[in-house]
C-alpha cells in the first residue's frame, strides 16, 4: 500500500494498539518489516512486553489497514476492534498454527510497514524455558 489514506483504515492510538496486543498475544514474539522508527528501537524478534512498551513511549496515532471493510474511513477505533482487523499469513483463523500480521503506518508518515507474530521465535523460547526449568 503505498497511500494508506487511499484504502479502507481506521486509526487506532499506539497505546490503544499496545493494549490489545497485551490482552490477546501476551506470549508472543513480533517482528516488523518496514518500519524503520520501531526496527531503530527494538531489537526484532521482540516479545509483545518489548514491542508494547516501546509503542506507549511513541505514543503516536496509527493507521490500521482494514480492506474488506469499506466502511473504514480513517475512524479512531479502541483496542476491542483490533482483532477484526488481523490477518493471518497462512488464511487460517483465530490462533491456528498461522502467525497473524497487521498493515500498519504511522499516521504522520507515508511509509507502510507490517507487525508479523513470530510463532517460531515464541516455541523457541517456550522450549527454551522448559529446558532451563529441567
Amino acid at each position: 500500500m503505498d497511500d494508506m489514506l487511499a484504502v479502507p483504515h481506521y486509526e487506532i492510538h499506539s497505546a490503544e494498539f499496545a493494549k490489545w496486543l497485551d490482552e490477546e498475544t501476551l506470549e508472543s514474539w513480533w517482528n516488523v518489516d518496514g518500519d524503520p522508527l520501531l526496527t531503530g528501537r527494538l531489537s526484532m524478534p521482540c516479545t509483545t512486553d518489548e514491542l508494547t512498551a516501546e509503542l506507549r513511549n511513541l505514543n503516536r496515532p496509527l493507521l490500521i489497514l482494514a480492506l474488506f471493510q469499506p466502511e473504514a474511513h480513517g475512524q479512531v477505533i479502541d483496542s476491542s476492534r483490533v482483532g477484526t482487523l488481523a490477518k493471518f499469513a497462512g488464511g487460517r483463523g483465530p490462533r491456528g498454527e498461522d502467525d497473524l500480521y497487521f498493515d500498519l503506518c504511522w499516521k504522520d508518515a507515508a511509509q507502510p510497514w507490517l507487525l508479523i507474530e513470530d510463532l517460531t521465535s515464541a516455541k523457541e523460547n517456550e522450549h527454551g524455558l522448559a529446558l532451563t526449568r529441567n
